[in-house]
């Protein structure tokens, strides 16, 4: 239910307060303070956020690739942050694959500049 805002306008009372009730209730007519009915009014201000925003399809479009824009920067520099957005869990196991990828790539190159095969083409056959 929303909150609403009321002030009494009788002469010397001034109160202003919040009364809690749903919209197809009538509003209050008799102020809790001076007791004067007729002399309350329902206040109309924006309230603590900034009330409803209208955004263009295109505007939201663009609003997020820019947040996306921004994580994917901080990711590349904070790794707890890259942590927390892919899962701790699966960012441990991507990381260790990685290093193990590493690992296995230096033996492979460690192994091949040490023997090299030769190739074998197709240069000196003649055709029949």
């Amino acid at each position: 239910m929303p909150t609403y805002e009321h002030k009494c306008f009788a002469d010397g009372c001034g109160y202003e307060w919040e009364e809690i009730y749903g919209m197809s209730e009538d509003p209050p007519t008799v102020c809790p303070k001076c007791g004067v009915e007729g002399k309350v009014k329902r206040l109309i201000s924006l309230g603590p956020g900034p009330g409803i925003m209208r955004k263009t399809p295109g505007e939201i479009k663009a609003g997020m690739a820019e947040e996306t824009r921004a994580l994917k920067e901080r990711a590349k520099t904070d790794e707890k942050f890259r942590a927390n957005l892919v899962g701790e869990d699966k960012y441990h196991e991507r990381v260790l694959k990685t290093e193990a990828l590493q690992n296995d790539l230096e033996k492979i190159g460690r192994k091949a500049s040490a023997v090299r095969p030769k190739i074998k083409t197709s240069k000196g056959k003649k055709k029949k």
